[in-house]
């Protein structure tokens, strides 16, 4: 059966459609609709997925733990207008230069920020004679008094944001996001060689409905799980930013996705704790991933992390396999990572993210499509579907620019009982509807934390930021090093026919 025309689906990612938004309002379950139709509208239109590269957590399916890119095939231009984010409407046209400067603290002003509660915070100035300000300090010598007074800061400790503004003064601030803009990308093929190219990229299968009651568990036996690469990884991505020889000078971060999955969730998600590296060199600062210990994996957790990447596989074309042909031999370790420029408030960001297929729309342009597998919902499990999963989802979706998701929902045993396609536009209105979370607020408390960092972090040195129990404040901690990836970098920028130091050779090998 002939597929009807198909409408442009940047159009309703990055301009007005209302006609979704009052279905998915009316809807009282994050299903909208049937396998076979969603399947269908999903090949049509398109989605996105980034996993391991920009440490996404692979294909983890969402009963576990989950955490794409961009819109592709896009040169960087020149415009005096970009595509800004506009509440629950997606992108909106705003003057693509910033009026406001990069904020940088003032030189009597203290980088402590402990908001009144000790050090310099307000009405903490410093007199001039070294002695104390003007307000008598709360709480004895600990600084924070209360439920703060057995808090034991790290001896490390440089800087904290403390999480004090309520979501509805978040929710007043009006925060730009840049639409992303796809400059390159990279791929990670069998064998862990990496080229910068396309051929890691895969195809969207249009009829992906065909494999409804499929069993996930095929070719488990066979699975090569994913090897944390740590800094390694971050080296390939600059390696590919190198090879298209594209201009940091007016780059104020350079990071992985994942790192700002992490920034702009942790406003609601205050139980998983989380910390990156965050180095500063030449005005530009390189975020870095760093994994915390994780609890030892049953089989289990393996299985549900496998059915993720399965999902993948059948819902990608693979000419090496025979229609009707069973999954075998999935690496996880092979990807493709685009290489995008946004612009979150007044900073300029050049983002990593891993994509996990794309498609074509009828005029040529390509997109890219977020895969997702999580359980089957029920009455019980709906609501923090909606409240977690998908707020994880519209984050990791919105950043870089991809317009659906599809979403294949499976049994308790793995086998694929149907399959949704989700808008990413539609999934901010419902949540926003259902007062569960709003996607405003997590890009205004992201703006204030990429300019805190900013006007923080000093040239050529080293820290950690960390979210960590009892999740009230990110801190930035010293750290001691900087990864030989990121050193070697700029050494290559600055010598481009130099070869670097022997002892960091190796991270470039």
């Amino acid at each position: 059966m002939d597929l009807p025309p198909m409408k442009n689906p940047m159009d309703d990612l990055f301009g007005e459609d209302s006609d979704n938004d009052s279905r998915s309002s009316s809807s009282g379950n994050a299903s909208s609709s049937s396998s076979s139709s969603s399947s269908g509208s999903a090949s049509s239109s398109g989605a996105s997925s980034s996993k391991g590269g920009d440490g996404d957590g692979g294909g983890a399916d969402s009963s576990s733990s989950s955490d794409s890119g961009s819109s592709g095939g896009r040169e960087d231009r020149g415009d005096d207008r970009v595509d800004s984010y506009n509440g629950d409407s997606g992108y909106t046209k705003t003057p693509a230069l910033s009026t406001y400067s990069i904020p940088v603290l003032p030189a009597g002003w203290s980088s402590d920020n402990h908001g009144g509660r000790g050090g310099m915070g307000r009405g903490r100035w410093a007199n001039g004679r070294g002695g104390a300000g003007l307000l008598p300090r709360p709480g004895g010598r600990g600084g924070f008094g209360g439920r703060y007074q057995n808090y034991q800061r790290d001896e490390r400790f440089v800087s904290e944001l403390k999480l004090s503004k309520s979501k509805e003064t978040l929710s007043r601030k009006h925060t730009v996001f840049q639409e992303p803009c796809e400059l390159t990308s990279y791929s990670r093929v069998e064998g862990g060689q990496v080229f910068f190219d396309e051929r890691g990229l895969r195809l969207f299968k249009r009829h992906v409905s065909e494999d409804i009651g499929a069993d996930l568990n095929q070719g488990y036996d066979t699975f090569i799980e994913k090897i944390d690469l740590g800094s390694e990884g971050f080296g390939d991505f600059l390696g590919s930013i190198r090879a298209k020889n594209i201009s940091l000078e007016n780059i104020h971060f350079v990071t992985f996705r994942n790192n700002l999955n992490k920034i702009l969730g942790a406003v609601y998600n205050r139980h998983e704790p989380w910390e990156m590296g965050v180095h500063k060199r030449n005005g530009t600062i390189y975020l870095d991933v760093h994994k915390l210990p994780e609890r030892p994996q049953s089989d289990l957790d393996r299985r549900r992390c496998y059915w993720g990447y399965c999902f993948e596989s059948l819902a990608t074309e693979d000419p090496g396999r025979a229609y009707g042909e069973d999954i075998h031999h999935v690496d996880s370790n092979v990807e493709f990572v685009s290489v995008v420029k946004t612009k979150l408030g007044a900073h300029r960001v050049l983002m990593g993210a891993e994509m996990d297929c794309c498609d074509e729309t009828d005029e040529g342009r390509r997109i890219y499509i977020e895969l997702k597998t999580s359980r089957e919902l029920d009455d019980r499990t709906v609501e923090r579907f909606e409240r977690e999963k998908l707020l994880k989802f519209w984050i990791q979706s919105f950043v870089a620019g991809v317009p659906y998701i599809l979403v294949g929902y499976r049994d308790d045993g793995g086998r694929l009982v149907r399959t949704e396609r989700l808008r990413t536009k539609d999934i901010a209105h419902r949540a926003r509807l259902k007062n569960y979370w709003q996607g405003n607020v997590c890009l205004a408390f992201a703006d204030e934390v990429l300019c805190w960092l900013y006007g923080t972090v000093k040239e050529n040195e080293d820290y950690t930021l960390q979210f960590v129990h009892p999740f009230m404040r990110l801190e930035l901690l010293q750290a001691q090093s900087c990864p030989d990836a990121i050193t070697n970098h700029v050494h290559l920028l600055q010598h481009p026919s130099s070869p670097p130091p022997p002892h960091l050779s190796n991270s470039l090998m």
